[in-house]
């Protein structure tokens, strides 16, 4: 096709000009998608500590001094554990009763 090889092709300015280009503005798009879910990861984070620290006031109010199993099972469980414990917390005879299935 008129003579130019892809090789030729690939050495113009213009060639490398719009491959630089394209690099600088997927690197940029990376980095907002990385800042974007930074942020997400943190507001995560963030709901899930909060709902912790309040579900461990509630239920230490009620039950008195928490034990370790209980410290562990909070602490791994997501943030929608968290809540149905905190709803469980309401009605509960005691403690074990909260986290039961």
């Amino acid at each position: 096709m008129l003579g130019i090889t892809d090789i030729d092709l690939k050495q113009t300015r213009f060639y490398q000009e719009v491959l630089a280009e394209g690099r600088l503005e997927g690197h940029q798009k990376g980095h907002q998608e990385g800042h974007q879910e930074g942020r997400q990861e943190g507001r995560q984070e963030g709901r899930q500590l909060g709902e912790a620290l309040v579900l461990r006031r509630l239920l230490t109010r009620r039950f008195g001094p928490l034990p370790e199993w209980v410290e562990q099972r909070i602490q791994q469980a997501p943030p929608e554990q968290l809540e149905t414990w905190a709803e469980r917390l309401l009605d509960a005879e005691s403690l074990p009763a909260v986290f039961e299935a």
